[in-house]
């Protein structure tokens, strides 16, 4: 069986997601994972019987974008002989004539196209003749869609944490403190890569803990994606408890496993939207969760996260300290964790989504 996968860079987290999990259901099927190449012969492209084929998209164009919906892409899935595809880009075209499926990203869920990029507000655009055309919408939450699609179409595939995310004993733990943190307890956060509005956001609040407990209490800080941007590691050397927030970039991700599972508590700043990936990542290792509040939130860590109201530094440095002095709600909120994570079981995400790709192959 062979699917293809159309997949844009700016695609955002859902996509990466949602590819994530096709690649290691098509690894543990002895499926090939080909990237399928614009410049080299179809006759010399060497394509087996059970492949994911993945076409990525480089314009922005919305002529080039119409061109290759309707005339490029239809072209490449019947050299193919693609069986199903499914669209990263929330993308349905009415000349492809294999089953399709599309991913609900942002534009699903806002009329604000201000926010959007190039690739969004072209699908934005066809967004109604997309969804009457796909047979499966896969979506990242249990909220009604902006469109008016058959309700059956729609099927939640909610964020769930890779398996190498996991609970550590407290011997285990040691280890990670005495490698990241001088022995010390610590805090977590992930940062956008070049937010440094959020980064500033995240010092002045974990000041304001600092000045009412001057505790050995640490703040360790990872990139979303790869690394911090050079404006962030310039605010980072000015700040007055540098000595206690450390930059932690390049590791692998057992590694972050591990800092993860050894943490106090992630402190989930983001101005802009949720990090629902890592609200899944902190659930599974069982660890509290302060956040803002947010619908999207409340859908992923119902009961679980401690919320503050505003998203100001001494609301989130009030949380902070609130955690940091009530054992009794630390408790809490880590045995709740280890709760809820139960209902965003990997395994069983990668199963439905191969169930409903498949099942689309062969009708």
């Amino acid at each position: 069986m062979r699917i293809a996968v159309i997949e844009h860079a700016e695609a955002g987290d859902y996509a990466d997601y949602i590819s994530s999990l096709i690649n290691e259901k098509a690894t543990e099927n002895n499926y090939q994972l080909k990237s399928w190449s614009n410049s080299v012969p179809a006759f010399q492209q060497q394509v087996a019987s059970d492949a994911i084929i993945y076409i990525y998209i480089e314009s922005t164009s919305p002529v080039l974008l119409s061109w290759l919906y309707n005339v490029k892409i239809p072209s490449i899935l019947k050299k193919t002989k693609a069986q199903s595809v499914i669209d990263l880009n929330g993308i349905a075209s009415s000349k492809i004539k294999i089953p399709q499926t599309i991913i609900a990203a942002e534009h699903f869920f806002t009329d604000d196209k201000k926010q959007l990029n190039s690739v969004e507000k072209f699908a934005a655009k066809h967004l109604n003749n997309s969804s009457k055309i796909a047979t499966h919408i896969f979506s990242y939450t249990n909220k009604k869609l902006n469109v008016d699609a058959n309700e059956n179409k729609v099927q939640p595939i909610l964020f769930s944490a890779p398996h190498v995310f996991k609970t550590y004993e407290w011997h285990e733990k040691l280890m990670v403190k005495s490698h990241h943190a001088d022995n010390k307890e610590f805090f977590i956060a992930v940062i956008e890569d070049d937010n440094v509005d959020d980064f500033v956001l995240l010092l002045q609040a974990f000041s304001k803990f600092k000045k009412w407990q001057q505790s050995t209490m640490q703040l360790l800080v990872l990139p979303k994606y790869e690394s911090l941007g050079g404006a962030i590691r310039e605010k980072h050397q000015t700040y007055k408890y540098r000595e206690d927030v450390r930059l932690i970039e390049a590791i692998e991700e057992s590694k972050i496993a591990a800092i993860f599972a050894s943490a106090y508590a992630l402190i989930h700043v983001a101005t802009n939207k949720p990090h629902l990936l890592v609200l899944s990542i902190a659930m599974q290792c069982s660890l509290p969760i302060i956040s803002f509040k947010h619908e999207d939130v409340n859908e992923y860590a119902n009961g679980v996260v401690l919320l503050y109201e505003e998203k100001n530094a001494e609301a989130i440095g009030n949380a902070i300290i609130r955690l940091y002095k009530d054992e009794n709600l630390h408790a809490q909120l880590k045995e709740k964790a280890q709760q809820q994570s139960v209902f965003l079981n990997r395994e069983e995400c990668e199963k439905k989504l191969w169930s409903l790709l498949t099942d689309a192959a062969h009708s």
